[in-house]
């Protein structure tokens, strides 16, 4: 019998594995389609949680930044592809490198499990045939393009298995049906209007002025230049009049909402229809026609001063001159449509969605348009708010994600809409956002008449605790920002310190050192190429009480970098750390940027403000968890429960762990005294690029 080369070992059968998945990788990136799986890397180690020691691992699949699953593997003539021994040793190293499934493979058939389902499982998900009959690796040389074209076909169906478990019914996050339908009718609008506001460009003062309103209120630079190029100036043109018409629907949606509300004394507001000039081809009557519709939700509610006021950017999309449609009034009366057609309440949970899927990728890119996923927010969220009473600040507000999940937060544990609006703070530099933000905790509960909610638009490093704020609120005046709150949540900026103005980093410098001149507290000296979120993390040591919680989503940096380790020995001295939480499995952000969680509790101001001496107020036994969880958020939270309640389990058992957890399908916990917490950041960084 004829021989073909004899396989001394699996590694280099495994090896025939790498070129076929990477040729599949770049045929369906060609075709663009995501292959999920782009790599297969040959004899990786892996640390085994019951021995200690180090194993192999002889294949692991990989994404491009991760690890998806792991490969075990045997000649044919040694075992089965489904021997028990093979499966426990498989088990035990993707448990150990948190990965939702493993694969057995003995080259003549590969067999896929799930993790969660153990080693001792009586049928995999997926088994497939790679060289049907092969009985002895003798053989295997012969019959290597078989071997490859039936790997591929199995990584086809695997891929779909694990797109499946990326976007499960029931987890995914799904968009009311009303919201595609208001997408497309607010981008019909636009387009009418994108052609007037071509013509107006020609016009320097209407441009200027558009300039400037969309670097005040977006934080963006645009050129809106006719005598450009002409593709840019067209994209320009209908991203600006897209924008616009999203923030007058906005309007249009609360409206609907107040018109349909019940109020308290179960009676209503009594407000006119939704209506406008349909037949119209003016623009400006357009205009005219919701300017009247604002002023009377405003005289019947008696509220909502700050929310019905027509602003530059209806000055911008329905700017006077011709377009090509003349149908303006029969496009803004099929948004009218739309929004009549359906329930608006709760707008935080998509509008922050609508308004990225309307922006196209290099304005999403430009203008930072990447909001956090609610799982984030609410777990965040259950850690930093405990009190029905608890006062909340979010330095860097964004669409308002983190302070809506507060507000609902509070009214889970017994607090009232208006003692919640009244206990919620938000700051935001964008004009825009600002008013996203007041927009979501408005229609919080569109039945209360009390609609004021505490949105400072600001930059934070322009303000104080106790301080005059320039917000005023009718029938409440003048506000002062928060005197010591209860939890600081939020998801601070990832730019870079040094791209600010001087004026601004100066700004920052001398937020720092005026609590400095009143506490005496010593700040971080953040050298480098920081990031601005290191700022905010001193900025809310300042407006924190002792006691009260800090919940931040930051930048990988804070476990990879000097300025990092500045944050870390930081928080060491002035805060219980209670947590820090990455993710093997899922990316919280579009933006290529790996995050980090901090949990963290401020501790009573040390006596030796300058010395370098532990804080007597941290118990020098206080834990630190660094948890790396295993599986997406939305599948850990409890989704029978409220918006606000959901992540309490998830919270309370993290932060109960007071040893190492190794083998759990939920996360590994690495736990450790927080002396040690800035060597901990170094070996964070070891780790992740070990994985």
């Amino acid at each position: 019998m004829a021989k073909g080369k004899r396989i001394v070992d699996e590694r280099t059968l495994a090896g025939w594995f790498s070129s076929p998945t990477e040729a599949r990788a770049a045929k369906l990136e060609g075709e663009k389609a995501d292959p999920i799986f782009y790599h297969a890397d040959v004899e990786e180690h892996v640390f085994d949680q019951d021995s200690g020691a180090t194993k192999r691992c002889d294949l692991t699949l990989r994404s491009k930044h991760t690890a998806l699953a792991s490969v075990e593997m045997k000649r044919p003539e040694i075992a089965q592809a489904d021997d028990p021994a093979l499966l426990i040793d498989a088990w035990k190293k993707a448990i150990g490198r948190g990965l939702p499934y493993f694969l057995t493979c003995n080259f003549r058939e590969i067999m896929l499990w799930g993790t969660q389902d153990g080693p001792h499982q009586p049928t995999p998900i997926l088994k497939r045939d790679l060289v049907k009959g092969l009985s002895h690796s003798y053989y295997a040389s012969a019959r290597r393009d078989e071997m490859s074209a039936n790997w591929r076909n199995f990584l086809d169906e695997f891929a779909d298995i694990y797109r499946r478990r990326l976007h499960p019914k029931g987890v995914e996050k799904k968009l009311p049906p009303q919201v595609s339908e208001l997408k497309d009718a607010i981008s019909n609008a636009a387009v009418e209007a994108a052609g007037r506001i071509r013509k107006a460009a020609t016009d320097n003062e209407f441009r200027e002025r558009t300039l400037e309103i969309f670097r005040s209120q977006f934080g963006v630079e645009i050129s809106l230049d006719p005598y450009g190029n002409v593709e840019h100036f067209f994209a320009e043109s209908e991203q600006v009049a897209t924008i616009s018409a999203f923030v007058i629907s906005t309007r249009l949606m609360l409206y609907q909402a107040l018109a349909t509300a019940t109020r308290p004394d179960g009676g209503s507001f009594g407000m006119d229809d939704l209506e406008i000039a349909r037949s119209t081809s003016d623009p400006r009557r357009v205009a005219s026609d919701l300017r009247s519709l604002y002023e009377h939700a405003r005289r019947k509610t008696g509220d909502f001063e700050v929310q019905f006021s027509s602003t530059d950017l209806d000055e911008i999309v329905f700017v006077d001159g011709d377009s090509a449609t003349h149908d303006v009034g029969e496009r803004w009366g099929k948004v009218i449509d739309v929004v009549k057609s359906a329930d608006w309440e709760s707008p935080a949970t998509y509008v922050p969605g609508l308004y990225e899927s309307l922006l196209d990728d290099e304005h999403r890119h430009v203008m930072g348009v990447h909001y956090t996923p609610d799982t984030v927010v609410e777990l965040i969220t259950a850690y930093a708010v405990r009190e029905p009473a608890d006062i909340v600040l979010d330095p860097s507000s964004g669409a308002g994600t983190f302070v809506t999940m507060c507000y609902d937060r509070k009214r889970a544990l017994g607090s009232t809409h208006e003692q919640s609006l009244e206990e919620v703070y938000a700051v935001e530099l964008a004009e825009f956002a600002a008013s996203l933000t007041g927009f979501n905790l408005t229609l919080a509960d569109s039945s209360a008449t009390s609609a004021y909610p505490r949105v400072f638009r600001t930059d934070f490093f322009d303000t104080y605790p106790g301080e005059g704020s320039p917000l005023t609120l009718p029938s409440v005046g003048r506000l002062k920002y928060p005197a010591g709150v209860d939890a600081v949540v939020g998801n601070p900026p990832y730019i870079r310190f040094e791209n600010r103005t001087s004026e601004e980093r100066q700004e920052v410098f001398e937020f720092l050192q005026k609590h400095f001149n009143k506490t005496q507290t010593t700040y971080p000296n953040f050298t480098g190429k920081a990031d601005i979120w290191a700022f905010f993390v001193a900025g809310a040591h300042m407006y924190l009480r002792p006691g009260g919680r800090l919940g931040f989503i930051v930048s990988w940096n804070l476990l990879a970098s000097e300025y990092g380790d500045a944050v870390l020995s930081f928080l060491g001295r002035y805060f219980k750390v209670h947590a820090l939480i990455d993710s093997r499995v899922e990316r919280w952000f579009a933006a290529k940027q790996n995050t980090v969680i901090i949990l963290a509790e401020k501790a009573e101001e040390p006596a030796a403000r300058f010395s370098h001496m532990p804080n007597a107020s941290i118990p020098s036994d206080h834990l630190v968890r660094f948890v790396r969880l295993k599986q997406p958020l939305a599948e850990l939270l409890a989704t029978d429960l409220p918006r606000g309640k959901r992540a309490e389990d998830v919270i309370d058992e993290i932060l109960s762990a007071a040893s190492d957890v190794g083998e759990d399908l939920r996360w590994d916990i690495r736990v450790f005294p927080q002396s040690q917490l800035t060597a901990s950041g170094r070996d964070a960084e070891e780790s992740e690029e070990e994985a």
